[in-house]
């Protein structure tokens, strides 16, 4: 687990001249011969004032190209491609005149990158940067001496929300099965059965007397209180429909 320290809100006013947080990765890519090769990069987590950069640009982008209000499926891409060209990043640093270095990034603008990768590659790539985000998000842990903590915090009324906020949504299947792990324990300290994760006895293929398709009756649809008498082997004609309901409609109910 990652070290934690307690500093000042001052701080991160200084956070600003560090360096953002990165992970290396590698890329396959496919040559356009058909070789494969393997391309060596780090991903960024972007900060907010780029992620806002990142959502402008898209939706510039998307209007240019004749998206009316913007946030279509063109800005949905666009928004993927402005990301990573933010967040993809040399794997070797560039050190600055001043002392410091940095990350460069590897492409210089959206259309470059685009011209650059497929579909697939941006798939994965964002995959690259879903997982960094994760990695380095706003949790402190999910191991099972961590349940009493998490089922205290998401149990308050109030701030339940705001703890759930604070883990990265990548993390909510863990948390949802950690927090499952302990129900099934209490279930058991309690000497109440589970019901079974397996097929039913009605559904299971051992009980199954042949294909559902065409072989068998077909479904039947009615009414809670019989007014509506619908025939489940036809298929009713607008007119038929609408003389139902016209029936039903003028049918009084039973004393």
């Amino acid at each position: 687990m990652t070290e934690t320290k307690t500093l000042p809100a001052s701080a991160l006013i200084l956070s600003i001249l560090e360096g953002a947080l990165t992970k290396e990765w590698e890329l396959v890519k496919t040559l356009p011969d058909g070789t494969r090769a393997r391309v060596k990069y780090r991903m960024q987590v972007l900060r907010a004032e780029e992620n806002m950069a990142a959502l402008k640009a898209a939706q510039e982008f998307a209007k240019s190209k004749g998206e009316a209000e913007g946030y279509g499926d063109l800005y949905k891409e666009a928004q993927v491609h402005e990301l990573l060209q933010r967040a993809m990043r040399h794997a070797e640093k560039h050190e600055r005149g001043d002392g410091t270095s940095l990350y460069l990034p590897v492409f210089t603008s959206a259309d470059q990158l685009r011209a650059a990768l497929t579909e697939s590659d941006c798939a994965a790539l964002l995959n690259a940067y879903q997982i960094t985000k994760s990695e380095f998000g706003n949790i402190e842990g999910l191991d099972e001496e961590d349940a009493e903590t998490w089922i205290a915090r998401l149990s308050d009324p109030l701030r339940g929300p705001f703890f759930l906020s604070q883990c990265d949504s990548l993390h909510w299947p863990g948390l949802v099965l950690l927090l499952a792990k302990v129900c099934r324990a209490l279930y058991e300290d309690l000497g109440r059965p589970l019901p079974s994760s397996e097929p039913s006895s009605e559904s299971g293929p051992a009980n199954s007397t042949g294909p559902t398709g065409s072989s068998g009756p077909p479904a039947q649809a009615s009414s809670t209180d019989g007014r509506y008498e619908v025939p489940g082997d036809v298929v009713l004609t607008k007119e038929q429909a609408a003389e139902l309901v016209e029936k039903a409609k003028n049918k009084k109910p039973e004393a």
